[in-house]
């Protein structure tokens, strides 16, 4: 409910085709709409902004500053304890949070979720790595943990590409091809990775950029998606998708440039890589919310497996730990022309 004291703001959320309206203190409701951008589109000066449309397309969100009382949710990151309601028949969110500037993230991520789980409900795939779009490609990372995707995405981003998520990646299904979308998930960078960035990327650039973000801390900075733009890169909502490549970071080995190898997958191998890394969920901690919404895990049928697969490009990129993304960027220019200039159905050597 608006009050006095507070403001609406109706967000469209193409992800997955809903509206959100979020209430709360004014400065709380705009610091989400910015962490949000460009996922979730402001609806302002539309016609219905302030009676905002009914029915199962149509969420709301409330923004609640206050003591938290009695049991709360607690994270492992640091994240101000804060408290949830679920209110089915009002499709409505309720996030209570003491803390100021925490409420607006926390927000978002209960809002992130229900998009998150919405679009796969209505058949996205969603899967653990990030996207970035390059020279007209479109290039899914995946990998284990510490396996180099978020320095090789925004290495890509800030030599010319655009990022299109993180830390984890839907694709949709259109007529023509698949889709990677995005969504407003920020990015975490580890302090003692900056000397593998390129261009090279400073502690102090990364701390403007990051700004007041309250997940900060010593060992890591985190960068809204809009952020990336003040360190020289930009963010597409979502890109044609052309080629997986999986990162296999191998600390043991040799360092340096030349110490990579990139090969092509066959058709089996590809189907091993994306049920490795399909996410297990729409969200890896909002648990609660996933039963509210009785949101059915994510799944792989044969037929999308197989059109996946028929769809997209596979390479297994296997780095030292350091002194490997020189070597990294220029395989990933050479994938544009590789890729447009191979026959539908082959799988081309880079």
């Amino acid at each position: 409910m608006t009050t006095k004291s507070s403001t609406a703001r109706l967000l469209a959320v193409p992800a997955s085709g809903i509206t959100l309206t979020v209430t709360g203190e004014p400065r709380t409701v705009a610091s989400l709409e910015e962490l949000a951008a460009p996922f979730f589109t402001p609806l302002a000066g539309r016609s219905g902004q302030h009676t905002p449309p009914a029915g199962e397309h149509h969420w709301q969100l409330e923004l609640v500053r206050g003591l938290v009382d009695g049991p709360a949710e607690a994270e492992p990151d640091g994240t101000a304890a804060h408290r949830t309601h679920f209110d089915k028949a009002a499709r409505r969110i309720t996030v209570r949070c003491a803390e100021a500037r925490w409420l607006p993230v926390i927000g978002l991520r209960y809002a992130r979720t229900l998009s998150r789980a919405v679009a796969i409900g209505a058949g996205a795939v969603p899967l653990h790595g990030a996207a970035v779009e390059l020279a007209g490609t479109g290039i899914i990372l995946t990998g284990e943990k510490m396996a180099g995707k978020t320095t090789a995405a925004l290495s890509l981003v800030r030599s010319g590409g655009a990022l299109v998520s993180n830390d984890d990646v839907l694709l949709v299904e259109r007529p023509e091809n698949w889709q990677m979308v995005g969504g407003p998930r920020s990015v975490g960078i580890r302090m003692e990775s900056l000397g593998e960035h390129r261009p090279q990327l400073s502690a102090e650039r990364l701390a403007e950029a990051a700004g007041t973000h309250p997940s900060n801390r010593p060992e890591k900075r985190f960068l809204a998606p809009g952020a990336v733009e003040r360190l020289g890169g930009s963010v597409l909502t979502r890109a044609p998708a052309h080629v997986l490549v999986e990162l296999v970071c191998e600390p043991g080995g040799p360092a340096g440039p030349g110490r990579s190898d990139a090969h092509p997958l066959e058709d089996k191998e590809a189907a091993a890589v994306l049920r490795a890394y399909l996410e297990e969920a729409a969200d890896r901690r909002r648990f609660e919310l996933l039963d509210f919404l009785g949101a059915p895990p994510p799944s792989l049928t044969v037929d999308v497996l197989d059109s996946v697969v028929g769809s997209l490009r596979f390479y297994r990129y296997t780095h030292p730990a350091r002194g490997w993304v020189d070597d990294f960027l220029d395989f990933a220019r050479d994938l544009a022309p590789a890729l447009s200039t191979a026959p539908a159905g082959t799988v081309s050597a880079v």
